[in-house]
């Protein structure tokens, strides 16, 4: 084994991005390379960026010029850096050996391999400035890479690639093409050897989990697909994560209602609640429909816990439009609430409405949502207390050797805070029935009953 072979991976943006990660780990140990931490040590180095908004974009950036101190090592990006930017981020980071579309992992081996290749042969450096050519983004590839995973009891699992909807603000769309639904059948599979591989708790992705299946004119696609994943050996979870608000099935509630393992735990984008904001958006619905739909699934599905996300600054949002946001945070008391604020994106039809609202304004917006909501938070958290729920445990803490650190089942991966357990034994991968016995914000403290 020669010192080419050892590579270094850098993982940026949503849970989306991770599993392409993963897959790159996986064809990389399949071809004979090598993964180390340590970035000195490594001829290769992958950052798999994400390009969704600015910041996102500005941090890929930053990564990548932090890492040009490797000089000499053999530097790919990838993910949505490139598609976004296709040719024309090439001049500006001259540093970059290979652009690499997520389509393309599974050719990446072959491109390093012939790149080191010549520069055994040549002594030079193994710099080639190639660009794996990009795929036509509306087909769905059979050929899916396997995955190596990075995460202890909990895997994502993707159903499906691209977007057919059309929020004027939002660039992944352009970013990532038309839907492509992933074969249920393979699916299927992929569940199964995460299975086999300890993993007890599936969180299904997509940017649109309810259009899954639409580009073939398949109706009630998500049922069927929850129906198979649930009668699976060793999947004890099954969380649903970014549902379009007007697409909701109307058999979900029953099924969840009626399923051991698909968890009462929601993940709806409303962005906004205000009619007017919400139609300058480019999305389809009333804020009284959000308002009627958030009753309705409470009915259907007993314990339910919500997580959402919203947007302010918006160009359309005047303080009329913020109050009628921030009543409804007060009054619906949905469990778990991100906010961010609106920032122009090239491209987007929004960006020809400026950005009208101040950035302090913005800021302060998104400070009162918190502040409602993490008021909130903290009387449902202190009213938990004593109270016995299932958790999974992920390995020692982050903090502390001391502690081990996990999730309850109504806490998402990376977005809901965490689970400290003070006291009790496990392997990181099991799920244990908790005795919640404080919280501080939106993390919990437990011991394993």
């Amino acid at each position: 084994m020669t010192h080419n072979k050892f590579f270094n991976l850098v993982s940026l943006g949503c849970p989306k991005n991770r599993v392409d990660s993963e897959r790159i780990l996986s064809v990389m140990a399949d071809a004979g390379f090598v993964y180390t931490d340590d970035p000195t040590a490594a001829a290769i180095i992958i950052i798999n960026t994400c390009a969704f908004i600015e910041p996102a974009v500005d941090e890929s950036i930053d990564t990548i010029l932090d890492y040009r101190e490797h000089k000499d090592a053999f530097l790919v990006v990838a993910g949505c850096m490139p598609l976004r930017y296709q040719e024309s981020i090439r001049e500006p980071l001259p540093e970059v050996d290979l652009f690499l579309t997520p389509d393309k992992i599974a050719d990446l081996p072959r491109i390093l391999k012939a790149a080191l290749h010549r520069a055994e042969d040549t002594g030079a450096s193994p710099v080639s400035k190639t660009t794996a050519p990009r795929s036509d983004l509306s087909k769905t590839s059979s050929m899916r890479p396997g995955r190596i995973l990075t995460t202890a009891g909990y895997a994502y699992l993707k159903i499906a690639e691209g977007c057919p909807r059309l929020c004027r603000y939002c660039t992944i769309p352009a970013i990532r093409g038309p839907l492509r639904s992933v074969d249920p059948s393979e699916l299927e599979q992929e569940a199964i050897f995460l299975a086999s591989a300890g993993v007890r708790e599936l969180v299904l992705v997509a940017q649109d989990l309810t259009s899954y299946g639409v580009e073939r004119g398949e109706k009630g696609a998500l049922i069927r697909l929850l129906e198979r994943l649930r009668r699976l050996e060793g999947i004890k979870w099954i969380r649903l994560m970014y549902l379009y608000p007007d697409a909701i099935p109307r058999g979900l509630g029953r099924l969840i209602d009626e399923s051991e393992n698909i968890l009462p735990y929601l993940d709806i984008p409303f962005q906004h609640v205000s009619a007017k904001v919400l139609r300058a958006m480019g999305r389809p619905w009333k804020g009284d429909r959000v308002r009627r739909l958030t009753e309705r699934l409470r009915q259907e599905i007993p314990g339910l816990v919500l997580r959402t996300t919203f947007m302010v600054g918006y160009p359309a949002e005047r303080d009329e439009e913020f109050l009628v946001l921030s009543d409804f945070v007060e009054s619906f008391d949905i469990e778990h609430v991100g906010v961010f604020t609106y920032s122009p994106e090239e491209g987007t039809p929004a960006a020809a409405l400026g950005d009208p609202v101040p950035a302090d304004v913005k800021e302060a917006r998104a400070d009162q949502i918190r502040g409602i909501h993490s008021r909130f938070m903290d009387k449902r958290n202190l009213q938990r207390i004593g109270t016995v729920e299932q958790g999974l445990v992920e390995g020692v803490s982050d903090e502390s050797e001391l502690l081990l650190q996990g999730r309850m089942w109504d806490q998402a991966p990376e977005v809901d805070g965490v689970l400290y357990i003070t006291a009790g034994k496990a392997t990181a991968g099991e799920i244990h029935s908790i005795r919640i016995t404080g919280s501080h914000g939106p993390e919990l403290f437990g011991e394993i009953v």
